[in-house]
């Protein structure tokens, strides 16, 4: 089989621990956890809890992380999911290495985005929450890679995973489905900073459809996240 490297790329407060989850089930998939963590935190100035533990355990080398997410992939495994955070990208940064990946763009309604966002952080700009980002990698691609929506996942992960295989051209596994509870291998150093629901967790949550009350100061960046939420949401892998 020949190896075959996804970027799934995310923005906060979205479901994307899980995705990474669901493909570290399969068989044959090796799974990195948002490899440019580090990268973002020092080139942005942004402190997150346990930032210097993540600086000194992670290179922060755009060029030296881009390299060894093309090489050869870990552990003799065929397929390598990489959990991307797209707003951990610098808008200059360069993304030719994409180009031999099959990238997809995982979103979310940007109204719980921001309401789930406020509760830890101070949000100050919409590159904070990778819409920007997410747009940039779609067009860099011709509009050509699959978007999947959060809601649309979690009504039925079944239907969406078997469909992303479809386009991934690889056998959908049902172990897709399930996982073991607790902290994996495979789970970034920050993991018991931001995953304590994840590592509760056996399966895909029940969607429930939450109440989202935005303070009129984030309305601007709401409503820019808005914009281009419906640009993507328009071309969503659907099931039917």
């Amino acid at each position: 089989m020949k190896p075959i490297r996804i970027a799934m790329w995310s923005g906060p407060r979205n479901i994307s621990t899980t995705m990474m989850r669901s493909f570290s089930s399969r068989s044959d998939t090796h799974v990195t956890d948002e490899p440019f963590y580090a990268y973002y935190l020092k080139r942005s100035g942004v402190t997150h809890p346990g930032y210097e533990q993540i600086l000194q355990s992670n290179t922060t080398d755009y060029d030296h992380i881009m390299n060894r997410l093309i090489n050869h992939i870990p552990n003799k495994k065929s397929i390598w999911y990489q959990k991307h955070m797209a707003h951990h990208l610098d808008p200059n940064d360069n993304l030719k290495w994409t180009n031999s990946f099959l990238n997809c763009l995982l979103i979310r309604d940007p109204n719980y985005v921001i309401a789930s966002y406020i509760k830890k952080n101070d949000l100050k700009n919409i590159d904070e929450l990778g819409y920007t980002q997410l747009l940039k990698i779609f067009q860099y691609h011709d509009n050509q890679i699959p978007i999947v929506d959060a809601k649309d996942i979690l009504l039925n992960p079944e239907g969406i995973l078997r469909k992303l295989c479809f386009l991934f051209n690889i056998v959908f596994e049902e172990k897709m489905l399930s996982w073991d509870k607790g902290a994996h291998p495979q789970d970034g150093i920050w993991g018991k900073y931001w995953y304590d629901k994840l590592w509760e967790s056996t399966t895909f949550s029940l969607y429930e459809e939450k109440e989202s009350i935005i303070d009129d100061a984030y309305k601007d960046i709401l409503e820019e996240c808005i914009n281009i939420y419906d640009e993507l949401y328009q071309y969503r892998v659907q099931t039917a």
